[in-house]
């Protein structure tokens, strides 16, 4: 039975994206950090998320293989967290404590999929390098969600952060801190739980860097002595 000409169109259109998906990837983890810069305010509740949030649903729809299963499972997700931000911005309600598990989950099954991708890579060109590059963001996006769960399922666990909407902000600023163990010391883990996290995070970012990264650019030095 011959698909709809839309839906036609659509798997034409996402097989585009498929092919520059680590591009767009990159670039949509990257565009978050001068979006802020430009809109300073709530990055989960103002102008930039509104303008990146779209353009990292894309990207990460872009990396999934044309299976019907896995974009319908996605493509549900993605529209929970359109419909749940857009509804949060018009209406009185708060929707960070319980919108934490599904972008958590989301972003967890975008950096599965990449390091699914990035495993099966025989080369290390520049898809490569920008997998890589990708995943390394994906991996203090992760962070950043735990870290939110933890302080809004026992609040206080991190010490140092400000109020109300800037405990998210600073949340973001310290998973990258973390797992880029820089360490400047103006947020500190407090409870046990939270201190644990934190020490994965960073294992994570390290092990990442020594792993994944040595590993491309030892494939990229192989190749270029070929």
């Amino acid at each position: 039975m011959p698909f709809h000409p839309l839906f036609s169109r659509l798997i034409a259109f996402h097989r585009m994206l498929h092919g520059i998906r680590y591009e767009l990837l990159l670039g949509s983890l990257l565009c978050v950090f001068v979006l802020n810069m430009l809109f300073p305010s709530n990055i989960y509740g103002g102008i930039a998320q509104f303008l990146y949030l779209p353009f990292q649903l894309l990207a990460a729809l872009a990396l999934f293989e044309t299976n019907r299963i896995l974009l319908r499972v996605f493509l549900c997700c993605a529209a929970g967290l359109m419909f749940c931000r857009v509804a949060g911005f018009l209406l009185p309600f708060e929707f960070e404590p319980g919108l934490t598990g599904l972008y958590f989950a989301f972003f967890a099954g975008v950096t599965g999929e990449l390091f699914r991708q990035l495993w099966r890579m025989s080369n290390a060109g520049r898809e490569a390098v920008y997998a890589g590059l990708s995943g390394f963001l994906l991996l203090g996006y992760c962070s950043y969600f735990l870290f939110l769960g933890i302080e809004f399922h026992t609040p206080g666990s991190f010490s140092g952060l400000g109020r109300n909407e800037n405990i998210m902000n600073d949340l973001f600023y310290f998973s990258y801190i973390t797992i880029l163990t820089v360490g400047y010391g103006d947020i500190v883990p407090v409870s046990w739980v939270a201190r644990n996290a934190t020490i994965l995070a960073a294992l994570a970012g390290n092990m990442y860097s020594l792993v994944v990264i040595s590993s491309i650019v030892s494939r990229a030095g192989s190749s270029s002595r070929r």
